[in-house]
């Protein structure tokens, strides 16, 4: 897969800049990854539409703004993870299938991997376990939904190649970035 340079971001951008045409591929994708079973279970029991227009949110921010580190950005990210994965009526239980799982990593059964979070809300999503077999059927949702609304191929092709280059740091496989103090 060929990587995106500076002037086709700028094209991207300018043509996801509009409202419009980010609200209609994130209705239908966000229709298509509710309804699949594979990976709907990650997302929390908000209404659809709401965590739809919370992802809508970020991303006009995202392709408005020429720095995706500007703290409004960062805060509308924050704000979709919260959104869409968080769990504020979650019962607490005395033993679930991860409170153990550290031990693994003590005893030696996993590899030891660090976490690199995009905000602090991205949490909620890691620590449901998400993996390279759901991020692969979200490009499948996002190649079939971009099909659908007929994007035009080279613009279809720098989106999935966008989407592509978040893989890592979705499922926190990022570099940590340290900030001076």
């Amino acid at each position: 897969m060929q990587t995106i340079v500076a002037p086709q971001i700028q094209t991207l951008r300018a043509t996801l800049g509009d409202q419009a045409v980010i609200g209609k591929i994130v209705d239908v994708f966000y229709g298509k990854m509710l309804d699949d079973y594979r990976v709907n279970r990650f997302f929390f029991t908000r209404p659809a539409a709401e965590q739809a227009n919370a992802l809508k949110a970020y991303l006009n921010l995202y392709f408005n703004s020429f720095n995706g580190a500007d703290e409004k950005v960062l805060e509308a990210l924050d704000q979709y993870f919260t959104t869409a994965f968080a769990r504020t009526n979650a019962k607490p239980s005395l033993v679930t299938g991860s409170d153990f799982a550290f031990l693994l990593d003590i005893i030696g059964g996993q590899e030891i991997r660090t976490i690199t979070l995009l905000s602090p809300a991205h949490s909620f999503l890691i620590k449901l376990g998400p993996d390279d077999f759901h991020y692969d059927i979200v490009m499948e949702h996002l190649a079939d939904t971009l099909k659908q609304l007929n994007i035009a191929d080279d613009l279809a092709y720098q989106m999935l190649a966008l989407a592509e280059k978040g893989r890592d740091g979705l499922l926190a496989r990022g570099v940590e970035v340290k900030k001076a103090a």
